[in-house]
């Protein structure tokens, strides 16, 4: 690391005394090596200053007072390299706890994302439904303080149920036949388990024309998909919102397509 030349300017009559840590030479050499302008700094502190002869006795305040001078400014010149080697490596800790944030790379992403995609198009929706983050939805569900840890024992399996029965609402419409992948987000951290979160979308075939379609996931798995017009109607939402369709059950509640709004069960009549 290069030191500025005031660093360097204020840390030569310590060198020239001799009075310098073996790493603060290793750094002043370096300097010096290259920088005509301290080299010739360092030449005039050798030359003669003419000091007045005076008694011994008068002499030693003087000495007392250079001494204790070179060691307030050789602290403060070491605090000051001190401080300077501190910066880069503040940097470099810095870039390492981000590096570490960012461990599920967009590569890594895609392909998690397209094998799920490859699952509703071939209508195996039992295995895309492993490509979920059951973890991370409990976890929303209980900070939302709706429910308790014992209300979603039932959680993953219940969610199962839901999952494969959405898909089979798409089956009426001809389901997912194709999709395209068109690009994929930065990464974000504004998930629960705050790690590095993207969003991918896609082109899908469904219905006999294109639609919008996206999935948003983590190294912990998918924890959102999006797609249709985003009304509760709209047939791909039977799939999309299957959290939705667990929570009303869980709270005793269905939604009446026909009326437009929630029933609650026993209600009917």
């Amino acid at each position: 690391m290069k030191l500025p030349c005031k660093v360097i300017e204020d840390m030569l009559p310590m060198y020239y005394d001799k009075v310098c840590s073996e790493e603060s030479v290793a750094l002043i050499e370096k300097h010096l090596q290259e920088c005509s302008r301290c080299s010739q700094m360092l030449s005039n502190l050798g030359v003669d200053i003419d000091i007045p002869e005076r008694e011994v006795d008068d002499m030693k305040p003087l000495k007392k007072i250079q001494k204790s001078y070179r060691k307030m400014r050789l602290r403060w010149l070491v605090a000051v390299v001190a401080v300077l080697l501190l910066i880069p490596a503040a940097f470099l800790i810095g870039n390492k706890h981000n590096e570490k944030s960012v461990d599920y790379t967009k590569e890594e992403a895609i392909a998690y994302a397209n094998e799920f995609m490859s699952c509703l198009v071939s209508r195996d929706y039992a295995k895309a439904y492993t490509y979920w983050d059951i973890a991370g939805e409990k976890k929303d569900l209980l900070s939302g303080k709706l429910f308790a840890e014992e209300d979603l024992a039932d959680f993953e399996a219940d969610g199962l149920k839901k999952f494969c029965a959405g898909g089979e609402k798409l089956q009426d419409w001809g389901g997912i036949t194709a999709f395209e992948f068109v690009e994929i987000s930065d990464p974000n951290f504004h998930n629960s388990q705050a790690t590095a979160e993207y969003l991918i979308s896609y082109n899908i075939q469904f219905d006999g024309k294109d639609q919008g379609f996206s999935v948003s996931l983590s190294k912990h798995g998918i924890d959102s998909i999006r797609g249709g017009d985003g009304l509760v109607r709209h047939p791909l939402s039977h799939l999309t919102l299957w959290v939705q369709w667990v929570v009303d059950d869980y709270q005793g509640r269905y939604y009446d397509f026909d009326l437009g709004q929630w029933v609650e069960y026993g209600e009917e009549d």
